[in-house]
């Protein structure tokens, strides 16, 4: 196995976690201030630090390149996970087979092929680690299946039949299962909250809508879902908002920030078919030990109007779109600090969206076939 190491670093300074709100200046001017009402968090379009040094510190450990591995010949990376011994298991939708490799990024084991029977696999929609198990949402979000961490097929469970397009998003600690569904005709998801007996049990459902324009009549795509240990958080597609929600589906606090690449995906209609384009994304929150987060943004810049360009794109009028990417950083109280906005870095770095049991986090990137593991400082 390819194993590398480098460090990438940027200048480190404390986080000031205060309880108030950062501004700069003298607070007059409204361009640079936060305001919080209504459970409303709006931040500005720069961070309070943002003409300091860098307040988070990024090492890069070690890089682990798949393209090694002669059988099976991976092709892809899905839905990464990480178990207490730091072995990784992951999803490769083109080969329909559940892997797994150890600490070093040697094979274990893989298991699966297509197909609709038990340890089959079809079109898997998210998966996670859980009391020593693993857990696939399956044949296009119809199923819950088991696997043990030596890839052995357990069981099934059914999704209600109400539930389109199943998602598995995450599993708390106490077992709760978050899941989405689909929410046909606009951009949003309906989150469920589950818990898992000898069947799936829905406890709670949470009906989320970003926006009704009628555009969107006949297609549907979902933000970011991430769960919390007092709820689950809702990250846009059209704008750049955050949503807090309680396990009963109260919305606790919206977090904004003052951005102008978001543009949502692109919808292209005809009488017999709907193309959708979607054109960048908000990450969901990554959290850090001292309460703060980052978010990730990929946006296009040179598209004006995503539905103007999905038009185009669907007859072959347009170029693709060019992509820019910025990582922000935000304190424990939804206050937004500094920007990472060079592109290329932000790149580099990946989602960080896996943590292990010491407290490093992994991207993954599935067309390099690298997993690339961090160490993430905050002072």
């Amino acid at each position: 196995m390819n194993l590398t190491k480098h460090r990438i670093t940027t200048c480190t300074l404390a986080l000031l976690l205060m309880a108030t709100g950062f501004g700069c200046g003298n607070g007059e001017d409204d361009a640079s201030t936060i305001i919080k009402e209504n459970g409303v968090i709006y931040n500005p379009a720069e961070g309070a630090l943002q003409e300091e040094s860098a307040p988070v510190e990024f090492e890069l450990l070690e890089t682990i390149d798949l393209s090694g591995i002669e059988e099976p010949v991976i092709s892809s990376i899905g839905y990464l996970q990480i178990d207490e011994a730091g072995n990784f298991y992951f999803i490769d939708r083109r080969l329909s087979k559940l892997i797994s490799l150890d600490p070093e990024g040697n094979l274990r084991w893989e298991t699966g092929e297509e197909g609709k029977g038990p340890g089959d696999f079809e079109n898997p929609f998210g998966m996670n680690v859980h009391n020593n198990k693993l857990f696939v949402a399956n044949i296009q979000g119809t199923r819950l299946d088991e696997f043990d961490l030596n890839g052995n097929f357990i069981k099934s469970y059914d999704l209600p039949k109400d539930i389109s397009f199943a998602s598995l998003e995450d599993i708390g600690d106490d077992g709760t299962i978050l899941m989405s569904g689909a929410n046909f005709g606009t951009v949003g998801a309906l989150v469920y909250t589950m818990e898992l007996t000898d069947s799936l049990r829905v406890k709670g459902n949470v009906n989320i809508i970003e926006t009704e324009d009628e555009e969107y009549s006949r297609a549907t795509i979902r933000g970011g879902i991430k769960l919390l240990d007092e709820g689950f958080i809702y990250s846009y597609n059209t704008q750049y908002i955050h949503q807090m929600y309680d396990h009963e589906g109260n919305l606790k606090t919206e977090v904004r920030r003052d951005f102008d690449g978001i543009l949502g995906p692109g919808i292209y209609s005809t009488e017999n078919s709907v193309t959708l384009y979607g054109l960048g994304n908000i990450s969901s929150p990554v959290f850090l030990d001292n309460g703060g987060y980052l978010v990730r943004v990929r946006y296009p810049t040179n598209i004006d109007d995503p539905h103007t360009y999905a038009r185009r794109a669907s007859t072959g009028e347009t170029d693709e779109p060019a992509y820019a990417e910025i990582l922000d950083v935000f304190n424990a109280n939804h206050e937004l600090l500094y920007t990472f906005d060079d592109s290329e870095f932000v790149e580099e770095l990946g989602s960080l969206s896996v943590r292990d049991d010491e407290g490093y986090y992994y991207s993954s990137f599935s067309d390099e076939l690298l997993i690339k593991k961090y160490e993430v400082i905050v002072e």
